[in-house]
């Protein structure tokens, strides 16, 4: 009688009511065996009766069951999604990792879950959402609060850094920003210029200059040496009236090596304000190599880590099998690439 009532039919049986959610129970009493029976059924588990099986599916399609994905998750502690903490997306870097990651966590049927609230907050959230992973990007000088390691502590899953932080039981993915940088000046030196100067911060990319400098056989000028704070806005990043003097002044530099995006962002209006053409008067290579920065009048030769290159390791090192009674934290570094384009000739003077 109740296999007559089913088949051929997907109307919802009249004691389920209308206009309500089918549950593994619901198809449980209507085949006659135990809703665990019929779990197993449903994620084709093994032990249950294939004739059953065939039954309890059948019901299942006409009664046009949905899973319950969140009483999976919390029953298996297991989501297919990895949980991404991510700095504001001000950066046209960070927006564009962001895009490659997921479209790599796709090709392995994976979604991501993107956070950008305060760190705490997010580990927080992350752990309610039961993901498999953690991805976070922290910088090198980056030291965790306890409230963090207390949350990271919770989490089940392997979590991986991006950009140089490290934290106990986590795999590390480190950037070589300093040999980067270093390969931007030997370009420019080997284009000619003498007379180089840097903006930015007091990181390993200035260190990678001062490095450049010195192996090039250059004059070091502190004098070309442009800082940039994190307590500017992304908008103000160094002090433009000491950045318009130097580059109108008879003993200027004939190029630029700029540490972010962001510093090139301003600099450009105060090339407008000065008269300055690239690459005739200035030379420049920005770091991070981001596709917005190929749409310039003048494309930007760029230093930066392969943003594909990025996202594949960064998935590849969550997902990547490994030996459960031997687990290891893995550190690897990627490498930066110039990418040549119009914004570096040899100097005009």
């Amino acid at each position: 009688m109740m296999g007559r009532s089913i088949r051929g039919s997907k109307r919802v049986p009249k004691e389920l009511g209308h206009n309500v959610t089918v549950t593994i129970k619901d198809i449980a009493r209507l085949a006659g065996v135990s809703h665990p029976t019929v779990s197993r059924a449903l994620n084709d588990d093994p032990g249950v009766n294939e004739e059953t099986r065939r039954k309890i599916l059948q019901i299942a399609e006409q009664l046009d069951y949905v899973p319950n994905l969140a009483a999976k998750r919390l029953a298996e502690r297991k989501s297919n999604c990895i949980g991404m903490i991510w700095p504001a997306f001000d950066s046209m870097f960070f927006y564009n990792l962001c895009k490659q990651i997921r479209k790599e966590a796709a090709k392995k049927g994976m979604s991501v879950l993107l956070s950008l609230d305060d760190p705490v907050e997010a580990m927080r959230t992350l752990n309610q959402q039961f993901v498999d992973h953690v991805i976070y990007w922290a910088a090198p000088d980056w030291v965790p609060p306890a409230e963090f390691l207390k949350q990271k502590q919770l989490f089940k899953g392997d979590m991986l850094l991006i950009g140089g932080g490290a934290v106990e039981d986590a795999h590390c993915l480190k950037i070589d920003r300093k040999h980067g940088i270093f390969e931007a000046v030997k370009h420019l030196a080997g284009l000619g210029h003498t007379r180089i100067g840097f903006i930015g911060e007091t990181t390993d990319k200035l260190v990678g200059f001062t490095q450049g400098i010195v192996d090039c056989k250059l004059e070091f000028r502190r004098d070309f040496l442009v800082p940039v704070t994190g307590a500017r806005s992304p908008d103000e990043m160094f002090d433009e009236k000491a950045v318009s003097e130097l580059l109108i002044g008879d003993d200027r530099p004939t190029a630029l090596v700029l540490d972010s995006q962001a510093a090139f962002l301003q600099l450009v209006r105060l090339l407008r304000l000065c008269k300055i053409r690239v690459p005739d008067d200035l030379s420049l290579i920005v770091y991070d190599d981001v596709p917005e920065l190929q749409m310039f009048e003048v494309p930007l030769t760029t230093i930066g880590p392969p943003l594909q290159a990025l996202a594949e390791r960064t998935i590849a090192m969550l997902t990547e099998k490994t030996d459960e009674t031997t687990r290891e934290w893995r550190e690897e570094e990627i490498k930066t690439q110039l990418v040549v384009r119009q914004s570096a000739a040899p100097p005009a003077l």
